[in-house]
């Protein structure tokens, strides 16, 4: 029988405001006394030491309040496989998550969906499935585009990119090969993330795709 050892903690950096997602395996708590996760954007972190033989510091620079903060959890919480939440004090910001991969990047589409709705009750169209999951995929997107990454079978790198509410669709200019990347939810997220490269597979009959939703602009 497989078992399961691995958790996800998802941390809301006070640098670029997303929630970066770790996978962090049970050993590596167990046996490194301390050790510190970046966000993908270099500019800040989480860290976790060990207290004791059962218990772990967990230390959030915290974007609710701008301080830092210092959390409590055990081995016991880890392993009843519940969903940590940590909150900034002052405001009540909820900053990290730990738990089994699919609970936390349940809870992270819920926030971002909350988000999203507080934000056409101020008048605001909201024209993405989860507009942070749709920010965070462009940047990758675009880290990749500039290693020379993002290309056509066909030899051409002149990639138009169209924004839909739930993907990116990108099409070669030269021989109009396409391909869809999901961009709606954080499981969308993670498998982009997991990408160093993206390859358009060629249209070798030389017809444009059919009509496709309006982009945004």
């Amino acid at each position: 029988m497989l078992i399961d050892t691995g958790v996800t903690i998802a941390y809301k950096c006070t640098s670029c405001g997303s929630f970066d997602f770790f996978d962090v395996s049970m050993f590596t708590l167990l046996y490194k006394s301390d050790f510190v996760l970046p966000c993908r954007c270099r500019e800040s972190g989480i860290s976790i030491k060990k207290e004791g033989e059962k218990s772990f510091l967990l230390v959030i620079p915290c974007i609710g309040c701008g301080n830092k903060h210092t959390y409590l959890f055990t081995r016991k919480n880890i392993l009843s496989g519940q969903l940590l939440s940590f909150n900034c004090p002052e405001t009540d910001i909820q900053i990290c998550f730990i738990g089994k991969d699919e609970a936390v990047r349940r809870k992270v589409d819920y926030l971002e969906k909350e988000f999203d709705e507080l934000i056409n009750a101020y008048g605001y169209e909201s024209y993405f499935s989860n507009t942070q999951v749709m920010f965070d995929t462009l940047n990758h997107i675009h880290d990749i585009a500039l290693k020379n990454n993002l290309y056509c079978e066909c030899g051409s790198e002149d990639i138009e990119l169209i924004l839909l509410s739930d993907c990116v669709f990108l099409r070669c200019a030269k021989c109009n090969g396409s391909i869809r990347l999901a961009a709606a939810k954080n499981e969308d997220l993670k498998k982009i993330l997991g990408e160093d490269q993206i390859v358009i597979s060629m249209n070798r009959d030389g017809l444009r795709p059919g009509k496709i939703e309006k982009p945004v602009l």
